[in-house]
């Protein structure tokens, strides 16, 4: 074979070789590269030697023999290693050429294949289920794994009929020799019940299915399945007792109560819902919701009992139910799965009450606190709105203090304008934040979007808290990285206002040391700048953080007492820091200080 000008190399979806007798490859085509990621001159390299996997070396020459000059090899299965380091199932077919000590190889992954046949096998084995076939020409019996783990038997000690009919008890063997006769000679296929044992006398019940493979219209095969259906039995008795246990209750209860199956049918009802549904007993169970309730509420009812099989925990379910007159009723169930001892699902019960009456206080209840929150609205707007009626005497009050200030005054006179003075700051400080909450509450508060020069904005915000640093000796710096943009896009107004906020929170809490702003570019898919004020003041406690955005909070009520303000600083501030599209956060330990970190996206 001139395999260097060979097409089939060229069209072949699977791996071609031309190998040595030495296992080092001589040509390979392009699909060994894409399927193990080696290059061709890589693989040839290493030689098939150091990539077959070590566990598989023994095997692979067993599976190979000895070499006969013609011969055809077929279904060598082995691991080869992947240069990511993973390792595929490859199935070779090969034929030897020992005049010019050549392999010719076609080989397959079979990697997914062999992830299902491990799934079967799994499946098969929880489902406690084996597979039987008959050569009806040799008559001889295959067994599958399974099927011999569930006889506890050796796979070698099957091999004819008469074998596999022998380790059959007396009345089970009669059943099936004359199942088998039947499904021999006329083709009739059989699934019955019985009891087996295994080789060490344990008895189990069984369900045993056989069916017929044809060829010309002649049976060639007998094939079928052995189940091991002890849990099944089991169910069956847990819930025929259930049952007898149960039917007394719910004909006594006044309660709707009923049980289902797994396949969502009735198998108890109580009187109670006989009557709900207007129909008698034998004509709710056995059916499903499709067949009792609307479709919109069965679809419901059919949801939720798949999600209670799922996770195996009841629910509490609160639904509208269109009762057959065409009236609705509001019901509130508490739905439950009933499990063995082992936690498996047996069947699904549910207790129902009709709370239309409490659903319609409710609706009541609801209507009054919407009516409330417009009231409450209302008010928000309505002192959003007076924001300029109620700050300008304020102002008046203010600019009248500082006149006086720089008048000639004694001494006396000068220490009550400064009282006034400083008092009719604190208040208009509350009476600002009253009015920004206000305005955020009623959906007032509009942010602008424009240009604006960030350092400066920074500048002017550090300037009005110059004088409280100096006045308390702490250290007040800034830091901006160099590459943050001069000029950014957004509302210069409201950072000052969230700048001062946190900054000024930082002097007002900080005894002695220092209070740090940092501004630095975050570069990620969206850019972001990330504003730091860190202080170190008297911290907060782990247990206050959680609620410290909170508004009108404060994490102590000493601190009130002590420092003043109306706790909205701070979640006037994350208010206005998430309309920006940011983020706020905070750090604190107890003694040591805070940092509030926030974050706004960054328009250049």
């Amino acid at each position: 074979m001139d395999f260097e000008d060979s097409v089939f190399f060229e069209i072949s979806n699977d791996m071609v070789a031309v190998v040595g007798m030495d296992w080092v490859p001589v040509k390979l085509n392009s699909v060994w590269a894409k399927e193990l990621g080696w290059s061709n001159d890589e693989i040839i390299q290493l030689s098939f030697k150091n990539l077959i996997h070590p566990d598989d070396y023994i095997s692979t020459l067993e599976q190979i023999g000895v070499p006969h000059d013609g011969q055809v090899v077929r279904d060598v299965r082995n691991r080869y290693r992947c240069k990511n380091g993973s390792y595929k199932y490859l199935c070779w077919n090969y034929k030897i050429d020992l005049k010019n000590r050549l392999i010719y190889a076609v080989v397959k992954d079979i990697t997914q294949q062999k992830i299902y046949d491990e799934i079967y096998k799994r499946a098969n084995k929880v489902a406690k289920l084996g597979s039987w076939s008959v050569d009806l020409a040799e008559e001889k019996v295959h067994f599958s794994q399974e099927l011999c783990d569930l006889f506890e038997i050796d796979p070698k000690d099957i091999s004819e009929v008469e074998d596999a009919m022998s380790i059959l008890p007396p009345d089970a063997r009669a059943l099936i020799e004359e199942k088998y006769k039947n499904l021999k000679e006329r083709g009739e296929e059989y699934d019955v019940e019985t009891v087996l044992a295994t080789s060490k006398g344990r008895l189990f019940p069984a369900r045993i299915m056989g069916a017929a493979l044809k060829e010309n219209d002649v049976i060639i095969t007998a094939f079928g399945i052995v189940q091991d259906i002890t849990k099944v039995k089991e169910t069956e008795n847990i819930l025929r007792y259930q049952q007898e246990l149960l039917n007394g209750l719910f004909d006594s209860s006044p309660s709707i109560i009923y049980v289902k199956d797994l396949e969502g049918r009735y198998i108890l009802a109580s009187r109670q819902f006989e009557i709900l549904m207007g129909k008698s007993k034998d004509e709710i169970l056995g059916k499903t919701d499709f067949d009792l309730f609307a479709e919109r509420d069965a679809l419901r009812h059919v949801r939720n009992d798949h999600q209670m099989i799922r996770t195996r925990k009841a629910e509490k379910i609160e639904d509208a139910i269109l009762l057959p007159d065409g009236s609705e009723k509001q019901y509130i169930s508490e739905k439950f799965p009933l499990m063995d001892a082992q936690g498996s699902v047996l069947a699904l019960a549910g207790v129902s009450t009709d709370i239309t009456e409490l659903h319609r206080y409710q609706k009541e209840l609801l209507k009054a606190k919407e009516e409330a929150e417009l009231g409450t609205k209302a008010k928000s707007e309505f002192l959003a709105n007076m924001s300029h009626e109620i700050r300008t005497p304020m102002n008046s009050i203010m600019g009248m203090a500082e006149v006086l200030l720089e008048s000639p005054l004694d001494e006396d006179q000068r220490s009550y304008v400064t009282i006034l003075s400083r008092a009719s700051e604190s208040l208009l400080g509350i009476i600002n934040d009253i009015l920004d909450f206000s305005k955020i509450e009623s959906g007032q508060m509009v942010l602008e979007k424009v240009p604006f020069p960030l350092r400066e904005t920074v500048r002017k915000s550090i300037e009005l808290l110059l004088i409280k640093a100096q006045e308390k000796k702490l250290e007040l710096r800034v830091d901006i990285d160099h590459d943050v943009p001069d000029t950014v896009t957004g509302d210069a107004k409201r950072l000052q206002q969230v700048l001062i906020n946190l900054v000024g929170n930082g002097l007002k809490f900080t005894d002695s040391g220092s209070v740090l702003l940092n501004i630095s570019l975050r570069r990620q898919a969206q850019p972001v700048l990330e504003f730091t004020v860190q202080d170190t003041g008297i911290g907060i406690s782990e247990d206050k953080l959680a609620t410290l955005f909170t508004r009108f909070y404060q994490g102590d009520s000493s601190i009130t007492r002590r420092f003043g303000g109306t706790g909205l600083g701070l979640s006037i501030s994350k208010e206005l820091v998430e309309k920006m599209g940011g983020q706020i956060t905070v750090e604190s330990t107890p003694g040591q200080g805070s940092r509030f970190i926030f974050t706004i996206p960054l328009n250049p």
